[in-house]
């Protein structure tokens, strides 16, 4: 569930990665489209703004909301009757410390494919939900805290070209995300309707079965957070042209 933390990382990486550069500080490396080593001159760029990205201060007239920690909205998920839930007032700490690797750089096609890795994901938010994991109906609405280690996805951005005001500029056009999380602990208050003893036995046969639990979250997480970072990278890359973002 918190690779919606994991994720929203990615999606400010995304839209920074994917370039909004060009008309915004100098704190803010712009690389060349010429540049032989485009992806490696990308990944540094990416590295270089990651203490900036964890305050959201860019510069002295450019503030973004911190990664440290990051505060996410309202995640749904419905996968039919047997797994609805939803997450709210998510607070995660860790964002910050992504790594960006095996980046590819298509800047003909302008398509971007990188990996994210985040190694540990701490949360706090609020849980409203209802499932059936293997043989057992679980539900509950209550104060949820957790960890996730080591998050892996891998993003695939497609963008294209657009003119606006005699101007070229680029967009997403479709942003593909994959999850992978290799485990996960969750503290979930109130299942059952606050029983105490049915709540520590949920709570016990969701760290049991983490692997099933996660494996369910995933795939509405993907689309959801898909989704929810294009519309984000658009928002940020609007603000500077296709030549402003990377120069010949």
């Amino acid at each position: 569930m918190q690779h919606s933390s994991a994720m929203l990382t990615v999606v400010v990486l995304i839209a920074y990665v994917g370039g909004s550069f060009g008309a915004f500080p100098t704190t803010i490396k712009v690389c060349s489209r010429n540049d032989p080593e485009l992806s490696r001159c990308v990944i540094e760029s990416v590295n270089d703004l990651k203490p900036r990205l964890a305050t959201g201060k860019i510069s002295d007239d450019f503030k973004i909301p911190p990664l440290e920690p990051l505060a996410l909205s309202t995640v749904n998920m419905d996968r039919g009757a047997e797994f609805k839930a939803t997450f709210s007032e998510l607070l995660v700490s860790g964002p910050s410390k992504f790594k960006v690797d095996n980046l590819k750089v298509n800047i003909e096609k302008l398509i971007f494919d990188f990996n994210i890795f985040l190694p540990k994901l701490s949360f706090k938010g609020k849980y409203d939900l209802k499932i059936k994991l293997l043989l057992l109906n679980i539900a509950g609405v209550g104060d949820l805290t957790g960890v996730i280690e080591n998050n892996q996805a891998r993003v695939k951005l497609l963008c294209e070209n657009y003119t606006k005001d005699g101007k070229e500029y680029i967009r997403v056009k479709k942003l593909l995300v994959r999850i992978q999380i290799e485990k996960g602990r969750f503290d979930m208050k109130d299942l059952f309707r606050g029983d105490p003893v049915l709540s520590q036995a949920g709570n016990q046969f969701i760290n049991e079965n983490s692997r099933l639990f996660l494996d369910e979250l995933t795939p509405g997480l993907e689309r959801s957070l898909s989704e929810t970072f294009k519309n984000t990278a658009n928002e940020i890359m609007q603000q500077a042209t296709f030549d402003e973002i990377f120069p010949a």
